[in-house]
């Protein structure tokens, strides 16, 4: 069957059925350029108009808004042998077909300009932008319709069940650390939360003590690693998983016979996880949706995807940097979303942190950069502060703090508690962890100077 003959059944389904539930749906999920033959796209947008107008879908009202000169076309359209009730399917292959010229036409063109490109940079920009309308191209089926609520509530208390049970497949996203899984009752799957800290608070740490906690439970990670190389991510997650400082890999003749049966134990047991690392450098954000995609139509079991960091995707050209930014952290909600997969974005804060007074560095929201477009975007947003970073004396030493800046399902500025031990995230005893900073905020208020002998007693005569 032609494409012509694909919309004329299209069309022919919509005249005879008239304005039926099916055919506001195919109204609603099939765009006008669907349509390659300009008669069928103008009868098709003025049923469109007069369905959603006056409800009413008829011909000789569609004849008299195209002219009053086309009631034969529309009859010899309407005479086709189209079944109403295929109206959906035939509507469903027509925009396929559609896509599929669509995506053709858009390969030939790119495949042109990069040919016919002065230089690599034009060559890079032609193959950015082709991957970006791909993306969009197959984002759109065709089939956004507005569902009512009735008919999600049976669905919600199938998963309310399968929570009560237990039932892994319904659960939201466990990080493995239970103080936070608690706060935030889970991730939700198509979820972004961006982790932002200063430097050395352990970004890129609690990201993999999430991946440990993700693929503990048979979920499968996929790390995008713009800063380290892949090794430096297998060593860290070697010595996460053992909790001994880093340095004691890079120095295995220290090693004790013990450390070297848990190192042993630790890489068979990583080995067998489903963790998967991308270290490229100056990676586009359509670069990363684009491999993301494919991992997850290849790996269907991926439970999340860790970006490390914001900062090192390559910008796209844009008047402003805001506007850059906005467009990356908008793709990585969009790739969350499409995936059905949580997506962890680390991010560096803003300089100004250092530069305030010591009792003032704990991270709020304006301390992002480009806050507006991330803070929008995020779904939750985890601050990183351990005091000690600062101030080496402190009481609350080998303390971590993570707190909850935005989180649409917890209370913003909840703390969870963490003991940061040779670079790694591990429990700690919340009241103990409140203990010391307690002690750690009495040490940073100001102390009143004594007050002077006259000031306490009266010097005048009885």
């Amino acid at each position: 069957m032609t494409p012509q003959e694909l919309e004329a059944c299209v069309l022919a389904g919509l005249l005879n059925g008239g304005a039926t539930p099916d055919a506001f749906d195919v109204l609603a999920g099939t765009p006008e350029e669907a349509f390659c033959t300009l008669f069928y796209r103008r009868t098709f947008r003025e049923i469109k108009k007069q369905a959603l107008g006056s409800g009413l879908i008829d011909i000789l009202f569609i004849s008299e808004a195209l002219g009053g000169t086309s009631l034969a076309d529309l009859s010899e359209i309407a005479r086709l042998p189209a079944t109403v009730p295929n109206l959906k399917g035939y509507a469903g292959k027509m925009v396929k077909a559609w896509r599929s010229r669509k995506v053709a036409r858009l390969l030939q063109e790119s495949a042109e300009a990069i040919r016919t490109a002065v230089n690599q940079a034009q060559r890079d920009l032609f193959i950015d932008k082709a991957v970006a309308q791909l993306l969009d191209i197959t984002a759109d089926t065709g089939n956004v319709l507005p569902l009512h609520i009735a008919d999600l509530l049976p669905r919600y208390q199938d998963t309310l069940l399968k929570r009560l049970d237990g039932s892994a497949s319904s659960s939201n996203l466990l990080t493995g650390i239970s103080a936070l899984d608690d706060a935030m009752g889970g991730i939700n799957p198509q979820d972004l939360i961006v982790v932002a800290g200063r430097p050395g608070m352990g970004k890129t740490e609690l990201a993999l003590k999430i991946v440990e906690g993700v693929t503990a439970a048979g979920g499968g990670a996929l790390i995008f690693s713009m800063e380290m190389a892949a090794l430096q991510i297998a060593e860290r997650a070697l010595a996460g998983s053992q909790a001994m400082p880093v340095s004691r890999l890079r120095n295995p003749k220290e090693m004790h016979d013990d450390e070297w049966a848990g190192l042993t134990a630790a890489i068979s047991r990583l080995a067998s996880r489903d963790i998967w690392i991308v270290d490229a450098t100056d990676l586009t954000i359509e670069q990363i949706r684009a491999i993301a995609e494919t991992h997850k139509r290849r790996y269907p079991q991926l439970a999340t995807i860790v970006v490390d960091y914001l900062g090192l995707i390559k910008k796209p050209q844009a008047e402003r940097n805001d506007l850059a930014v906005a467009h990356i952290s908008r793709n990585l909600k969009t790739m969350a979303m499409r995936l059905h997969t949580p997506t962890f974005a680390l991010s560096q804060l803003s300089r100004a942190v250092d530069s305030r007074p010591a009792a003032q560095r704990r991270p709020v929201m304006s301390d992002l950069r480009d806050s507006g477009a991330i803070e929008q975007d995020a779904d939750s947003i985890l601050f990183l502060y351990r005091d000690e970073v600062y101030n080496p004396e402190t009481p609350a030493a080998g303390v971590a703090e993570i707190i909850l800046g935005k989180c649409r399902f917890a209370a913003a500025g909840t703390i969870i508690y963490q003991q940061f031990t040779h670079g790694h995230f591990v429990p700690i005893d919340r009241h103990i962890a409140k203990e010391k900073t307690r002690l750690r905020l009495d040490a940073e208020r100001p102390r009143r100077p004594p007050r002077k002998y006259s000031e306490l007693y009266s010097s005048e005569k009885f």
